[in-house]
């Protein structure tokens, strides 16, 4: 079987962490994010895999290589221009064959039956099956209706609204690859400019109920806040300390994930965060409720408070980061949203 991440995006809500590394590479419990897709997708009996890339390709190239460490083979489509969630695979058709494929998008965080969905996509009629979950807000997520047997109706009011059961689109599709030739080469969106107008001529676009876990990382506060929803042990204490982490003598530690090298010094306490790879926290710092990126120094007796600590060579004067930003001692401070 084979499937398609989507990882080309420039991360906008994510700014300031995208700018330091693609969206579906951000450590997420000590791991690259696209580390957890490509093990559900290899467990479910995925074996090629496309990846397709735009922004900072190399730091999704590095972290994942040619899929070997998750029994898959992985490749790239490199994006000149980003071509969107219809586009980029519209780009690399050929490589699908005529079996259907899964398309992933590479910056969520999920645990369901991928197999389940397959099944259900190849004895349903559709040309396209999307994996649904209960929707809690249709005013943040927008809601897709679909009739008792499971035929999508309306995705997000289009092409009408409709009546049924709502539910929110997790981003995994089961897709029949022919349905991509409808596609004009060049950007386009899967949902706007293919699944809207499929349904709008009467074609069949199926959902499929999933159960599990899944997880948007829509922005830089609700990136931290999922990961200490997720980490292990339960209590005030518990934390997910890197084996390589050091943590120095009359430190604290608490409710935080620590990533492979960081140093967190003698009378620091960390609280509610997010220490990447790398990152430092001096002696006598305060750190509570930020995320402190690679190269990122916490400098003694400092506090940062609600903020994401990267170095400043990160920001560049054109670009948004994404909130107020203070310069100390060569980091950047930005206010985390």
């Amino acid at each position: 079987m084979k499937a398609m991440v989507l990882a080309a995006g420039l991360g906008l809500r994510m700014r300031p962490l995208t700018l330091v590394r693609a969206k579906p590479v951000l450590p997420v419990l000590n791991r690259p994010l696209l580390h957890w897709t490509l093990e559900r997708l290899a467990r479910h009996g995925v074996t090629d895999v496309i990846v397709n890339l735009h922004h900072l390709p190399q730091t999704v190239t590095d972290a994942v290589g040619d899929g070997g460490a998750f029994g898959l083979r992985v490749r790239y489509s490199r994006e000149e221009r980003i071509l969107g969630t219809g586009g980029g695979p519209r780009a690399v058709r050929e490589t699908f064959g005529d079996e259907p494929f899964l398309l992933v998008n590479g910056d969520v965080l999920f645990d369901f039956d991928l197999r389940a969905l397959m099944a259900r996509h190849r004895s349903g009629g559709a040309r396209v099956t999307l994996a649904l979950l209960a929707n809690p807000d249709p005013r943040v997520y927008g809601p897709i209706v679909t009739d008792r047997t499971g035929q999508v109706l309306s995705l997000a009011g289009r092409p009408r609204r409709s009546r049924g059961t709502v539910s929110l689109f997790t981003g995994v599709h089961a897709m029949d690859p022919s349905l991509l030739d409808l596609l004009p080469d060049g950007p386009s969106d899967s949902v706007l400019d293919l699944y809207v107008p499929l349904v709008a001529a009467g074609g069949r676009v199926d959902g499929m109920r999933v159960r599990g876990r899944w997880y948007d990382f829509g922005r830089p506060r609700l990136y931290r806040d999922t990961q200490l929803r997720l980490l292990p042990g339960r209590g005030r204490d518990r934390a997910l300390l890197h084996p390589q982490a050091q943590v120095r003598a009359h430190a604290r530690v608490r409710r935080s994930v620590v990533g492979d090298g960081t140093r967190v010094e003698s009378g620091a306490q960390v609280d509610r965060s997010v220490l990447w790879d790398g990152a430092v926290v001096e002696e006598d710092a305060s750190v509570e409720g930020a995320i402190v990126t690679t190269g990122a120094i916490v400098g003694r007796g400092e506090a940062a408070r609600d903020v994401v600590v990267l170095p400043e060579t990160a920001l560049r004067r054109d670009t948004d980061a994404g909130g107020r930003v203070e310069i100390r001692n060569r980091m950047a401070w930005v206010t985390l949203k």
